[in-house]
């Protein structure tokens, strides 16, 4: 039952990688704003403010319908876009367009609960990421290649029937969910439970969005290539998470927090080898880390919290990158790129040797991945 869901999330991240990209392109080629294109992007990550209350909402309901009425409503609001191309209906679109994000990652999780033993669940965490990160990988360029011969209108309309197939798909799946619970169960002490891997998991996406910063200085300055070749370190990077997906089980916070500190020191030499090996080797990570927490969200959360739960450490997670990329900015206005990447070593490094010491009298006999 679950290659179903894998193939409609195959549609919907294919989909979703392609609008991603073009959205920005879209409103940067109507407006001629770099900040409105930077607004457009700002707009589907915004409602991730919303987590706690969305997945309230989501723990209300059985996940297996609700994840088919949510896709099923995506099409008519992406098609407005085909009938207009006002900078106000696009942002709008564009934020119930992130408030569905949102609502999904906290059904989804919850509906592999339901669907799967809990020994396979790190399993469908990391093939989730492979396709995630592969996906990535192809469509931004097909999407981008779309736009530049015939506009958006053919990357709109491949979006929205790609949340029609996801639906599809997801019909298909045979569940006995159990009816929802009361929603005054309270989730404030099961996120407390998990503090320790949803700060790890955070630190390590942090730490990403600040190589993204000190990776323009580092081609230019330290590879002595032009900013096109960043596409080659995004590359290699996407690779090495895809392969960490396919080794989901072993995945480990701790593990990823030390793999992005040695890949950060190997990136202060300049050397292209050594660069490339590291961007591997921090795909590797990132994703490891990632993987980890979201299995513990789903190993040590009750169901009828599940929801609310897995929405707000992934809003937590994820709220990291933006703020990464901010910093990393004024960082990079002041410091080489040696020096961030040392920061970066000296963040990641501390956060895992920290670790230990706080968690382990915690970890259970299936909770090895922290």
């Amino acid at each position: 039952m679950v290659r179903w869901y894998f193939a409609g999330l195959t549609l919907s991240f294919f989909g979703t990688s392609a609008m991603y990209l073009v959205a920005g392109v879209w409103v940067k080629s109507l407006t001629g704003s770099d900040a409105l294109a930077t607004l457009a992007l700002l707009c589907v990550y915004a409602p991730g403010v919303l987590s706690p209350w969305v997945g309230r909402f989501v723990d209300a309901y059985r996940k297996k319908p609700l994840i088919i009425w949510t896709n099923l409503a995506m099409a008519p609001v992406l098609a407005v876009l085909l009938l207009t191309d006002e900078i106000a209906a696009i942002f709008a679109v564009l934020l119930i367009y992130g408030t569905k994000s949102v609502l999904v990652s906290a059904a989804e999780p919850a509906l592999m609960v339901a669907l799967l033993p809990q020994d396979q669940l790190a399993r469908y965490n990391g093939l989730r990421m492979s396709l995630q990160e592969g996906m990535k990988l192809v469509a931004p360029l097909a999407g981008a290649a779309l736009f530049a011969a015939y506009g958006a209108s053919p990357v709109v309309a491949i979006d929205a029937l790609s949340f029609l197939l996801a639906a599809a798909a997801t019909t298909m799946i045979r569940i006995d969910e159990p009816p929802p619970r009361p929603r005054e169960t309270p989730s404030r002490p099961h996120l407390k439970a998990l503090r320790w891997p949803i700060a790890g998991a955070t630190i390590a996406l942090f730490a990403g969005s600040l190589h993204t910063a000190a990776s323009f200085p580092l081609v230019e300055k330290g590879l002595l290539h032009g900013p096109e070749f960043l596409g080659v370190l995004t590359a290699v990077q996407g690779a090495g998470s895809v392969l960490a997906g396919f080794t989901g089980k072993r995945a480990n916070v701790t593990v990823g927090l030390v793999l992005i500190a040695g890949a950060a020191l190997a990136r202060t030499t300049g050397w292209l080898p050594a660069v490339l090996a590291a961007g591997f080797v921090h795909g590797v990570g990132l994703a490891w880390a990632v993987i980890a927490v979201a299995t513990l969200v789903q190993r040590r959360t009750p169901p009828e919290v599940l929801g609310r739960v897995s929405a707000t450490a992934t809003s937590i997670v994820f709220g990291a990158a933006p703020a990464g990329l901010a910093i990393g900015a004024a960082l990079v206005a002041h410091l080489s790129f040696q020096w961030i990447y040392v920061i970066i070593a000296v963040l990641t490094a501390a956060a895992a040797t920290r670790w230990p010491r706080r968690t382990r009298p915690a970890l259970g006999a299936t909770d090895q991945m922290e």
